[in-house]
């Protein structure tokens, strides 16, 4: 599994306006019937909204500064979560949960299969019996493994909130689709209104896609007997992408729910 790869500060400005998921997760957060846990928490983006909504949430990730930031966060609302600094392989929480999240394609972080089966077990094990693991990742597409590679291109260019600086953020990939690993190269430049680069932060990171029949055999091998997968939206930063549609496409972004019998 790879280490983190941006700080808190430049997390909250690359997602500020990822949302499309949000609603849904907070949702099934609300019927849940017990409390739930959150993996992969990060600065709180799904957190924050569970317990504003009165949740009984918790949360956990495996980067400090990540989690400090969630804590000052917390301490600026009325309401209270446990987090917990943790890998998402292996850790161990006091509770049991009637729910565990991990959105955002935060799974994939995973690059073995090892890795993967030791991320369900876990969560398995720390599921009640009947709750549910909710998985959220990208089915990948072959033009969509393609338009970030070789010269790559601008995926984001939009006003900062509170200024007139702009954030443009440039992506591009190298795709071993043997093994199905991504390789994201991505710059973040803060850029003024007469275009001047103001800042520029250079990261990278590397994430596992996973097909669905590769998923359904994860899930079996790591103790599940029931699932299910629907498409959940195909663009988070567009609020409206999220489908009412059944039938899962190349390219969407799913929702896996696994039970724990």
């Amino acid at each position: 599994m790879t280490d983190y790869y941006l700080s808190p500060k430049l997390y909250d400005l690359v997602y500020a306006d990822y949302v499309a998921d949000i609603a849904a997760h907070v949702e099934a957060a609300k019927a849940a019937g017990g409390p739930v846990l959150e993996v992969c928490c990060g600065s709180g983006r799904v957190l924050l909204p569970m317990l504003a909504a009165g949740v009984d949430a918790d949360g956990l990730d495996a980067e400090p500064a990540m989690l400090a930031a969630l804590r000052a966060k917390l301490a600026e609302r009325p309401f209270k979560a446990g987090v917990f600094e943790g890998d998402m392989r292996d850790f161990t929480l006091p509770r049991r949960y009637a729910q565990i999240l991990i959105a955002f394609n935060s799974f994939l972080h995973n690059l073995t299969q090892d890795d993967q089966l030791a991320t369900l077990r876990c969560c398995r094990e720390h599921l009640e019996t009947e709750g549910a693991l909710r998985l959220a990742v990208f089915h990948p597409a072959a033009d969509k493994l393609l338009e970030l590679s070789g010269e790559g291109k601008v995926t984001k260019d939009s006003a900062i909130a509170g200024g007139t600086d702009r954030l443009r953020v440039h992506d591009r990939t190298s795709d071993d689709r043997v093994e199905q690993i991504r390789r994201l190269t991505r710059r973040i430049e803060r850029v003024s209104a007469a275009g001047e680069v103001l800042e520029s932060h250079d990261v990278t990171f590397a994430i596992r896609y996973v097909y669905k029949p590769e998923m359904e055999l994860l899930l079996r091998v790591a103790g599940f007997k029931r699932w299910s997968v629907e498409p959940q939206c195909t663009d988070y930063a567009d609020a409206s992408s999220a489908v009412s549609r059944t039938e899962l496409r190349e390219g969407d972004h799913l929702l896996w729910t696994a039970w724990k019998d």
